[in-house]
This record gives C-alpha cells, sequence and structure tokens, in this order.
C-alpha cells in the first residue's frame, strides 16, 4: 500500500512540476530578452536557486554524498545549466507557443534514451502512450496559435537542445533522486551550475542590456520574474526529484504534454485566447497516453 501511496505521490508531485513549466515560458518571454539577457537570466536564476537551497539545507538533514555519486551530481549540474541556458536563448529567437510544441517530443526522447542507456524496453503499449500524448499536445498548439514570424531556425534549435538537455537530466539523475533528498540534490546541482553560468553572464550585466536589474522595468516584469524564481526554479526542482524516486523518467516526461494545456489555460485567463472543443479533447488524450506509459510493464516483470 505504501509503495502505491508513494507512486500517487510522484505522479502528483510530476504534475505539479509540469503545470509550473507550462506557466514558465510566458512568464520568461516577458522578461527575456527586453528586460533581461537569456545569459544574465540564467544566472540569475541559478543564483537564486542556490542561495534558496543552501539556505533550506541549514533546517533539514544533512547528508554527505557518497564518493561514486559525485559524477552523476556534477553531471546532472552541467546538464542542468544547459537546460536552462538553451530555454532562455531560444526566447531570443521564437516564442512561448513553440517552446511548449516542441517540449512535447520530450516524452518520445526520453523514452529513446531511456531504451538506449538505460536499457529500458519499448513495449508498445508505452510506444502508443507517448504517441496518444504527443497528438494531445499538438492539438492544443495547432488549434490554439496561429502561425508566428518568431519561429525562426534558430529558436527551434534552442527548443531541441532544451529539450535534448531535459531528457537527459531525467536520465542521469534518477539513480541520485533516490538516494539523496532534492534539497541535498539541488543546493550542490545549482551551485556548481552556478560557477557555469556566472561568468558566461557578467559581460552582459550592464544598464542597457539587463535593466531590470537596475531597477528600470515595469512591476509586472518583476511580478514574472518573481514567478519564475519561486515557482520554476525552487519549486519545481525541488519537486521534480521526488517524482523520479518512485517513477520512470519516461513516465515523468509524459507530463510535459501538459505544458501546451496550461499555457493555453493561462492565454485564456488573461484574454489571449478562446475556450474551444479541442482542448477538453487533448487533455483527455494527453491523460490517456500517461496512463498507457505508467501501465506498461517491462519485459522482465
Amino acid at each position: 500500500m505504501s509503495t502505491e501511496k508513494n507512486k500517487w505521490g510522484g505522479h502528483l508531485a510530476a504534475l505539479a512540476v509540469y503545470i509550473i513549466f507550462g506557466i514558465n515560458p510566458n512568464c520568461s518571454k516577458a522578461v527575456v530578452p527586453d528586460y533581461i539577457q537569456p545569459e544574465v537570466y540564467t544566472a540569475v536564476r541559478m543564483l537564486f536557486g542556490t542561495a534558496a537551497f543552501w539556505l533550506l539545507s541549514f533546517f533539514t538533514k544533512k547528508e554527505k554524498v557518497e564518493k561514486g555519486d559525485w559524477k552523476w551530481m556534477v553531471a546532472g549540474a552541467v546538464i542542468l545549466a544547459g537546460t536552462l541556458l538553451a530555454f532562455s536563448e531560444a526566447f531570443r529567437y521564437t516564442s512561448p507557443c513553440y517552446v511548449s510544441l516542441i517540449s512535447a517530443t520530450s516524452p518520445l526522447l526520453v523514452m529513446l534514451m531511456a531504451a538506449l542507456f538505460l536499457k529500458e524496453p519499448i513495449s508498445w503499449r508505452k510506444s502508443a502512450g507517448v504517441a496518444v500524448g504527443i497528438c494531445g499536445a499538438l492539438m492544443i498548439v495547432l488549434f490554439s496559435w496561429k502561425i508566428d514570424a518568431n519561429a525562426t531556425p534558430l529558436g527551434l534549435f534552442f527548443c531541441f537542445v532544451n529539450i535534448l538537455f531535459y531528457a537527459s537530466y531525467l536520465l542521469i539523475t534518477r539513480s541520485v533522486s533516490k538516494k539523496y533528498s532534492p534539497i541535498t540534490m539541488m543546493k550542490w546541482m545549482f551551485l556548481i551550475g552556478s560557477v557555469i553560468c556566472v561568468p558566461m553572464g557578467l559581460p552582459l550585466l550592464s544598464p542597457d542590456t539587463s535593466p531590470m536589474l537596475y531597477g528600470a522595468a515595469p512591476l509586472s516584469a518583476y511580478l514574472n520574474l518573481f514567478t519564475v524564481l519561486i515557482f520554476a526554479t525552487v519549486l519545481a526542482y525541488f519537486l521534480l526529484p521526488l517524482s523520479l524516486r518512485v517513477l520512470r523518467p519516461t513516465t515523468v516526461s509524459m507530463y510535459s504534454n501538459l505544458q501546451p494545456v496550461v499555457t493555453a489555460c493561462v492565454a485564456i485567463a488573461l484574454g489571449q485566447d478562446i475556450f474551444t472543443w479541442n482542448k477538453p479533447v487533448a487533455l483527455v488524450l494527453i491523460l490517456a497516453g500517461v496512463y498507457l506509459v505508467t501501465t506498461s510493464r517491462a519485459k522482465q516483470n
């Protein structure tokens, strides 16, 4: 019974993560690159995450990372830095809707990488679940957004790089997610990531390139940045290891198909979109896809 409860907790954690990730593109585009450059934006997220998780670590049980696990911590930190940097760079060239669209390919990519590196078998049921979930995500994007002139090849390239890094992150960090608390993991990963990202952002730290850090931005920009820092940086990356502790990476990544749904709902709430028949249908398809992947059994089982 406890195992089933843990799995339900993992599903709820993954659901919360991808709801947050669905809001994140709109908030990020509101500040990048008009008020802050992508490299500086990533450095700010890394530094804020480092400060938050180290502060939280003083109020939790201390854990010592085993020598053999440091390679996974460092690898996870490098990939996390690449994920956040590619995500930020994408907004220099494209719009949130395309970031959401390409995020729908994450389950397929994770499934293929898990089969290649973790020897996780690809069953027909799992393949069908991924395909059904992607169809649901595509319904949201293709019916909700018009052709965007900002969908440049370079922007789409950074979107794919972001998803590639993120898929790798899910696979690489799963083993340490089972051994250490999210706070222990994230305090080291964000610290190492800061060492990578801060030097990249420093040359662009000026009132002309990143005015919001010098108080020259509207209140809405700061509210969007605050939302990203608290929810998409700290809360999401606290919950993600909890889901990976009890769920397979392919199952966790299936929830990425919810991102276009969340983005569309936010747009409806803001009056940027209208309610249409395809949205509830897409939600049903996505949930059906998650169910198929979740109930798929490995051959040895």
